[in-house]
């Protein structure tokens, strides 16, 4: 029903759109705005699976397609959504969804109030990491934009306060305050990673979870951008915080499933951004420390399964020939855990050291064709597997040195 329903939505958005640019008066039309975007990626690897069985020969399941619209109802209402089609392996499939939509209202350049589903601001790429357009990469740096928790990171229900401060000669501050909750798939690799990481701990006493089903208790926080007097430098910082609560069936050998609990925390994560810019040169990076939590209720108190801190950085160069060639490099490396870098605690649980890490040297190229054509290729030289082993079907065979090849094309309006 929920598909049918944005379906229909999406339709009727589309030809609302066009129909009142081609109906109303031009003063109407022009506070309407209609924005989109197709893609389609393909990806190859050696060895181990990015997107699976993208080490057989290669992968197309790496698509989006998008249709936004804006309307500027007065000078300081906005109301707008987007509608996302996306396909990433097993994740999207396509499926037809609600990618961000809400109503802004602006008393000041300063102050603005938004509410509705909103994309969680992190970083200097979460909010438009689905617009290809927007930056020149074809895969994000796992480290920070890591797609096994795309689905609980990507977008908030709930509120912001949001607002560019003019410092004067401090250059200005831009910021994004926010409270709601997100939602868990239960196929999202990250909760299939919760789920293994439970059985794993509960498979020596012969016990065993069903898959979970989590609810989010409190998300909350907030980025700062600051422009700096120094020309062509920003930075940045993040943070959140989040608590949720999840349900599952136990089995105990002899006894009947009996319905148990647990909680997952993220306590107190941060992320720093910095970038500067000088000429056709920029020069980025990024740091992120992401505590995660995750205990379980079996005896009516609470055992902690896992404390560890994640660990990401990334540095990346780019130059812009003329208007439409950008040549760019990055370094990505992450930790699972800041205080085990060797991969001791993987080991313990049965899995190769190099689980706990992955670095990634990246090299590509962007063309901008013409205004709406984009087209990307690059090349990964990667040691780990921290960030994709939840991607790849049979663990017993995976490397700990790989490479991917990605491209894409990309078409916006």
């Amino acid at each position: 029903m929920k598909r049918y329903f944005l379906r229909c939505l999406f339709f009727a958005a589309l030809f609302i759109a066009c129909g009142m640019a081609s109906i109303f008066p031009e003063s109407i039309s022009e506070r309407i705005q209609l924005n989109g975007f197709l893609s389609q990626g393909f990806v190859y690897s050696t060895h181990n699976d990015f997107i699976p069985q993208s080490s057989k020969n290669g992968s197309f399941e790496m698509n989006e397609a998008a249709l936004a619209i804006t309307a500027d109802v007065s000078k300081k209402l906005r109301l707008g959504f987007q509608l996302l089609a996306r396909d990433f392996g097993r994740i999207g499939n396509h499926q037809l969804q609600l990618d961000w939509g809400f109503a802004e209202y602006r008393f000041t350049n300063a102050f603005s109030l938004r509410i509705g589903k909103i994309k969680t601001p992190f970083g200097f790429f979460n909010e438009f990491r689905d617009t290809d357009a927007l930056f020149p990469m074809v895969i994000l740096p796992q480290s920070i934009y890591d797609e096994s928790m795309r689905a609980v990171f990507i977008a908030y229900n709930g509120s912001a306060f949001c607002g560019n401060l003019n410092l004067g000669g401090a250059g200005s501050l831009n910021y994004h305050l926010f409270l709601g909750g997100v939602n868990h798939p239960l196929d999202a690799p990250y909760m299939i990673q919760i789920y293994t990481a439970v059985n794993v701990g509960l498979a020596p006493y012969g016990m065993s979870i069903s898959p979970i089903v989590m609810d989010t208790q409190k998300f909350v926080g907030g980025r700062v951008i600051w422009k700096t007097p120094l020309p062509g430098l920003r930075l940045g910082g993040s943070f959140v915080h989040m608590q949720t609560k999840f349900n599952s069936m136990l089995s105990i050998p002899g006894l009947d499933p009996m319905k148990v609990y647990g909680h997952m925390k993220i306590d107190k994560g941060f992320f720093l951004s910095g970038e500067f810019n000088l000429g056709n040169f920029t020069l980025t990076s990024e740091y992120m420390e992401l505590p995660v939590a995750l205990s379980l209720d079996l005896t009516g108190q609470e055992e902690t399964l896992s404390d560890e801190t994640m660990q990401g950085l990334y540095v990346m160069g780019s130059y812009l020939f003329g208007d439409k060639v950008t040549l760019y490099s990055y370094y990505d490396r992450f930790y699972a855990d800041k205080g085990d870098h060797e991969g001791f605690s993987s080991i313990r649980l049965g899995n190769p050291a190099y689980f706990a890490w992955q670095k990634d040297f990246t090299v590509g190229l962007r063309i901008d064709i013409n205004f709406n054509w984009t087209l990307k290729v690059e090349w990964h030289t990667i040691d780990g597997l921290s960030k994709s082993y939840v991607f790849n079907d049979d663990l017993m065979n995976t490397k700990q040195k790989w490479n991917i090849f990605a491209t894409k094309l990309s078409y916006n309006f």
